[in-house]
Formats: structure tokens, sequence, C-alpha cells
């Protein structure tokens, strides 16, 4: 029987859109202008695409999340630039604190399937961050006003682990007193949520409304696109 649900964060409960990228790119192209650097949109957008991979990369050799200020930091490398370290600080701290400017949209249905599990279900949020800091986050989420439904919110860089270690399901599942075969985890990641889960011995919902990369091609249990009769879900996988 399930009594626990844990929720991964981005394109599950928040949407992951294009907006915040491209502002940071924007900002971090006009950062090098003002230190007399130039350089053209589609270089950004390379440096940017190859910081990226090795961001998942590092996830995958480390099972650990970099921060804003590690992310900057790789950029100039690749880039083979020298910044002063305020410089960097300063595209750093702006990458973490853009989506507080250019906030994402909620995923269509989800506090109405909040709603639906809150009082019955313990929640939890298992959040893997990087440009943005579980700091940030937990205010996104706290202005959406989200955070009501949940017991306790996991942030990758404030418990030293990152998805899909087995280790920060378990943590989480420690802080909601419930056993892995008790509890059921949803995201959109086949690597980070659904293996991470299942490793855990936790049942697993892939959510496919979103990012739909692996709707067809995963191993949870469920495959959803939406949160409607979210609630028949749960109640069917006990």
């Amino acid at each position: 029987m399930v009594k626990a649900i844990t929720f991964d964060c981005w394109d599950t409960l928040l949407a992951d859109d294009p907006s915040r990228n491209m502002e940071r790119k924007r900002y971090f192209g006009q950062a090098l202008v003002e230190n007399e650097i130039t350089i053209t949109g589609p270089a950004i957008d390379d440096l940017f695409q190859r910081e990226a991979d090795l961001f998942r990369e590092h996830i995958i050799k480390t099972k650990k999340t970099q921060g804003a200020a590690e992310r900057a930091q790789t950029l100039i490398r690749l880039a083979d630039l020298e910044l002063p370290s305020s410089e960097i600080g300063r595209i750093a701290e702006y990458g973490d604190r853009v989506a507080l400017e250019f906030g994402p949209p909620l995923v269509p249905g989800i506090k109405e399937a909040l709603e639906s599990l809150c009082g019955t279900y313990a929640l939890a949020i298992i959040c893997n961050t990087g440009w943005h800091s579980g700091k940030t986050v937990q205010q996104l989420l706290d202005e959406c006003n989200l955070t009501r439904y949940f017991s306790h919110i996991t942030f990758s860089d404030e418990a030293g682990l990152a998805k899909p270690h087995k280790q920060i399901f378990e943590y989480t599942l420690k802080k909601l007193g419930c056993r892995p075969e008790e509890a059921v985890h949803i995201g959109d990641s086949e690597y980070s949520d659904i293996v991470g889960a299942k490793e855990a011995n936790m049942k697993a919902i892939l959510f496919a409304g979103i990012n739909n990369r692996y709707k067809d091609n995963n191993t949870a249990d469920v495959t959803i696109s939406t949160y409607d009769h979210f609630l028949e879900v749960i109640e069917n996988l006990g």
C-alpha cells in the first residue's frame, strides 16, 4: 500500500521553459562585452551546450550536482577566457537568481493533483539543483504556493547527493517515516528519477507531460502525460 509520494521538481511540478536559460545567456554575453570580450550568439549557445553536457557527466560520475559558481567557472574555462573572480561571481549569482525574475510556470493540473493527495499521503520533493540553488527553488515553490503540500523538500546541493543515488531517496523517506516499498516517486527523467527510485526499492511513475523524451522507452511502473485522475493512478499502484 502506498503511503508516501515523492516528486521531482523540474518538468514535474515546475515547467522548465527556456526563458531563464535565454536570459542567462544574454547576461553572460553582456558581462563579456563589459569586459571588452567579443563573442557571437552561436558561440555562446555552443558554450552553454558543452557546459550542460559536462554538468550531466559530473552527475553520472559523482552522483553530485554542481552549483552556479562551478557552472559559471566551467563556461569561462571552456571559452578559454580570463575574468576577475568578482565578474564570475556576478555571472553565477545572476544565473541562480534569474528564476525569480523569469519565473517558471506550474505544470498544468499539478495543484489539483496535490489537493487530491494532501491529507491521505505523505508528500515530499527530491530536487537536483544546478544553476538554481535549493534556496532559490524553495522561494519559487513558496511563491507558487506549493510548499504547503509537502512535509519535506530535499535539495541535492544541501544533501550532498543527487538523483539517481539511492541514498537521496532513502534520506527523504526517512524524513517522512516511510519504508521504500510503501512509496512511489514521480519524475520526468528515466535516469535520475525512475532508475534512482527503482534502486531505492520504490515504485516509479514517469511524467511525460512536459519532457516526453522517455515516454515510449522507460522502466517505470506507470507512464502518464497529464495529472488527470492522478489519485486513481496512485490507488491502482497500491
